[in-house]
């Protein structure tokens, strides 16, 4: 976690001993993962790390800094988490272990992905957001798809794996994820160079 993007910068500050940026940043994620997105406020924030919101301000700005230092985190971590899913597989098999880790993720930090969700669409949004389209675009090229539509067939994956990730909250995604696999790479074969 980049310490210096939660930081406002400021020198005049009166900074805490063994406190900063990354330790709030680290703080509000376990806050988040274990209570929930509503539960992430300064006030709380602050007495879970046993200081004054005062002592808090000297390292972050407020809550959009330290929610979207969240959001940011778990982008970071759910790309890493894609990249090595799909390392070495190819078609079907990539795909799958795509979806899957995609899925995963999301079911074990929900709170973390809907502050991902949420997070302001910056350079730094992107460039981080930057690493998992990468995962994304190998597996569709993995089954010969021409390059002009690989963007359209990323977007076409993205949606659909964000609609299951919104069904699987009532547990009624599984049929349907099996299916859109299935045709989704019967799809991608018909349309290989």
């Amino acid at each position: 976690m980049e310490a210096s993007k939660v930081v406002p910068g400021s020198t005049r500050r009166r900074r805490r001993v063994g406190l900063d940026a990354e330790t709030v940043a680290k703080a509000a994620v376990e806050l988040v993962d274990a209570e929930g997105v509503e539960a992430l406020t300064m006030t709380h924030l602050a007495r879970r790390l046993g200081v004054t919101q005062p002592a808090l301000y000297a390292h972050v700005d407020n809550l959009a800094a330290v929610q979207r230092a969240v959001g940011l985190y778990g982008m970071r971590q759910m790309s890493e988490e894609l990249r090595t899913a799909v390392l070495g597989r190819s078609g079907d098999s990539a795909l799958r272990a795509l979806a899957e880790a995609y899925r995963d993720y999301v079911r074990r930090h929900p709170h973390r992905y809907t502050l991902q969700q949420r997070a302001p669409r910056t350079e730094e949004y992107h460039e981080v957001g930057e690493r998992a389209a990468e995962a994304v675009r190998a597996v569709l090229r993995s089954f010969g798809l021409p390059e002009a539509e690989v963007p359209a067939a990323h977007q076409f994956f993205r949606a659909a794996i964000s609609g299951f990730v919104a069904l699987d909250v009532d547990g009624s995604a599984d049929a349907g994820f099996e299916y859109f696999l299935e045709n989704f790479a019967e799809m991608l074969r018909r349309r290989a160079k």
